[in-house]
């Protein structure tokens, strides 16, 4: 009787070991899109993995433990194809105009701080000073200084009405590559004048090479509201599922650890943090935050 017990434990035994292993099996994959631009994404150096986005990615990741998780680092081009692809998500993206065709997303989880201008301290004197908003318009009238542009990138409709009047003349210098922004470098050997960006970028740089900050950021007028941040996934019957499971999720308790993480980076902003929590927190509509996919 012993040994007949033991052969049907055993038999139970691998019953629950075979199931467990169809289990892990039979998990759907989840590919999750990343890209280099810091601080929202980080792929290289002694903060990868820490940036704003990149935390938010791991925050879902470890929420939906049913599904099994790839992270692919992306450039512009390649997530424009990959996005349209089955079972690709996105964890920290804004909506382009148009892509509500191919992907989905969830209720807003951030805020991506105003895009302005970056440029060289010491170039001041044709720009402003630090602190004031600038006229993209009226640098673009400027003869003597270059605009660095990169044309897969979505900025603000007054912005590309702007980049279409001046896109012809020497005035714009218009990048067909696929990275995100231009590396600081391009200012440091007068390559260019000034190209849009966070201000964070030149602070980060700063910060992992210990050096003092030699770069002005400024605000710029026809860029005047934060943008809307969501979780995207492609629009098809997993896409919805997963969209499902991830808006059960976003509670208010994780988009304030979210909050921490973007101040940890931008800095702690009064005027930030009360759109975020009016916006993001509490879901009202709010005239600072423009959604251009919508």
């Amino acid at each position: 009787m012993k040994i007949k017990h033991r052969i049907l434990g055993g038999i139970a035994l691998g019953i629950l070991l075979f199931q467990g292993c169809v289990s892990a099996q039979e998990k759907e994959i989840i590919r999750w899109l990343t890209w280099e631009q810091v601080p929202n994404f980080i792929t290289q150096g002694k903060y990868a993995g820490q940036g704003i986005g990149d935390a938010f990615t791991k925050i879902l990741q470890s929420k939906l433990p049913q599904y099994e998780h790839q992270n692919i680092i992306s450039n512009t081009r390649r997530y424009n194809e990959l996005i349209r692809k089955q079972n690709t998500c996105v964890a920290w993206a804004w909506t382009v105009p148009g892509s509500n065709e191919y992907r989905i997303h969830s209720r807003p989880v951030s805020l991506a701080p105003r895009t302005g201008i970056l440029t060289l301290k010491s170039k001041q004197h044709l720009f402003g000073e630090p602190g004031e908003t600038l006229s993209l318009a009226k640098l673009l009238n400027e003869p003597n200084i270059v605009l660095g542009y990169l044309e897969e990138m979505q900025y603000s409709k007054k912005v590309h009405e702007l980049i279409s009047q001046y896109k012809e003349t020497d005035r714009i210098f218009v990048s067909s590559r696929r990275d995100v922004e231009f590396d600081l470098k391009v200012l440091d050997k007068n390559h260019l004048d000034y190209f849009f960006g966070f201000p964070a970028q030149a602070a980060f740089e700063a910060k992992t090479k210990n050096i003092p900050n030699k770069y002005q950021f400024y605000n710029i007028e026809e860029i005047e509201k934060y943008v809307s941040m969501s979780t995207h996934c492609s629009r098809n019957d997993f896409g919805s599922r997963v969209m499902e499971d991830v808006n059960r999720i976003l509670t208010d308790e994780i988009l304030m650890e979210h909050l921490a993480v973007v101040e940890r980076w931008y800095g702690e902003n009064k005027s930030y943090r009360d759109v975020f929590i009016d916006y993001v927190i509490k879901r009202n509509p709010n005239e600072l935050v423009t959604h251009p996919g919508l």
